[in-house]
């Protein structure tokens, strides 16, 4: 029964019928889980307890968007990116994936695409140019860009929340740069018509001094990342902390920060992690748990890890998946299964709408700016990347053992 409300919380959480948001569905679950006694109460606050790095480390990260919004430094990069391009679409188009991909890698895949794709397209727009294939690398790079560091994906913390930095870059490092050339090349090659041509350059406005501080600070906060993981001390802390300090340093209005960050994605997981724990506390999971047992390492492994993740993501969203990996991961014998299920977990989404929370609400943000994209034509840019990306990451860490 626990797997059954589970099943059907999540299901609801991405279909989101009758216009219900998205996180109210996990909460009921979670409730109902509860009332009829397959979680106790005590427990299942123990369950949100135990996760407490992952919700500081998601809240700080909100956080440090939200300030970093409010004090224009995502204008401030949509500026710069516009006079790199030197007036040439495509050059412009290499700018705003490459900026993009960085602003993914230090910050978050979330602040990618919730707030600065939006921000390109109206600049690009304003200059009469084809929107599209700037919007759509900004929505897969924030995905594609994402798996490389521990600290640039939400899901990445929620399935290793402890990872040595060193391993997972020598894991996931090198095939994030190869992911990131092969869909900046995947694209340039499909939207090779609507990049021809020049625009001209606007001028650029005289940046504000509190972007200048907090680009700085957020500088700073991934050193901060780096050396917390080499010394092993927990990421929710750091970045919590971290966003309060840029706060105080952006010096814009903490009323308006704490109205833009996302509190219900926080209600989402918690929601998330007691169907979890209700569901293992029933032994519904014990199937996977052996298979991990019996099969060591290798490339089937791989291969199964990612593409069921990426699978999986698409039909469910990557937050679920995720969580449920970060179980599988916690019994693997191997200690391996974690790279590829995060592979799968962020370069999944990519396939279609519901992947990731962060599309979702790219896409919300986008269809109140007038703009509509066909889930075909996502589909089909999804097919022509995320295989080609999942493929030399899986045959990379194989390769690695």
């Amino acid at each position: 029964m626990a797997l059954a409300v589970a099943a059907i919380a999540v299901a609801l959480l991405t279909l989101r019928p009758f216009g219900i948001p998205s996180w109210i569905w996990p909460l009921a679950g979670a409730f109902v889980v509860v009332l009829f006694g397959f979680e106790p109460a005590a427990i299942a606050g123990h369950a949100i307890e135990r996760q407490w790095n992952v919700l500081l480390f998601i809240g700080g990260l909100m956080g440090l968007g939200a300030v970093a919004s409010e004090a224009g430094v995502f204008r401030s990069v949509a500026g710069k990116l516009l006079g790199y391009g030197r007036g040439e679409r495509r050059r412009l188009f290499v700018w705003t994936f490459l900026g993009g991909a960085a602003m993914t890698a230090l910050l978050s895949n979330d602040a990618t695409a919730v707030i600065l794709t939006p921000i390109i397209y109206d600049a690009v727009s304003e200059l009469g140019i084809d929107p599209m294939p700037y919007v759509f690398a900004g929505l897969f790079v924030a995905d594609t860009a994402s798996f490389g560091l521990p600290f640039s994906n939400p899901a990445n913390v929620v399935i290793l929340p402890h990872p040595s930095i060193w391993s997972y870059v020598q894991h996931l490092g090198v095939p994030e740069l190869a992911a990131i050339a092969i869909n900046l090349g995947i694209f340039l090659w499909i939207f090779r018509k609507q990049l021809n041509g020049a625009y001209i350059v606007p001028v650029q406005l005289i940046q504000h001094p509190a972007a200048l501080r907090v680009g700085v600070g957020l500088m700073l906060v991934t050193v901060a990342y780096i050396v917390a993981l080499i010394v092993h001390f927990p990421l929710g802390p750091v970045a919590a902390i971290a966003a309060l300090l840029v706060l105080a340093l952006a010096g814009v209005s903490p009323v308006r920060v704490v109205r833009r960050m996302g509190w219900t994605t926080l209600a989402m997981l918690c929601g998330l992690f007691v169907l979890l724990d209700a569901v293992v506390r029933s032994n519904a999971a014990d199937g996977a748990i052996q298979v991990l047992d019996r099969h060591p390492f290798d490339l089937a492994v791989a291969a199964a890890s990612a593409g069921a993740a990426a699978l999986l993501s698409n039909a469910f969203n990557n937050l679920p998946v995720a969580i449920a990996g970060a179980y599988a991961v916690a019994h693997d014998p191997t200690g391996h299964v974690a790279y590829p299920l995060i592979a799968g977990v962020d370069l999944g989404p990519n396939l279609t709408f519901g992947g990731s929370v962060a599309t979702l609400l790219c896409l919300d943000v986008l269809r109140r700016h007038g703009v509509r994209i066909s889930l075909g034509q996502y589909v089909k840019l999804g097919l022509a990347v995320v295989p080609a990306c999942l493929a030399v990451t899986v045959l990379w860490l194989w390769a690695l053992h």
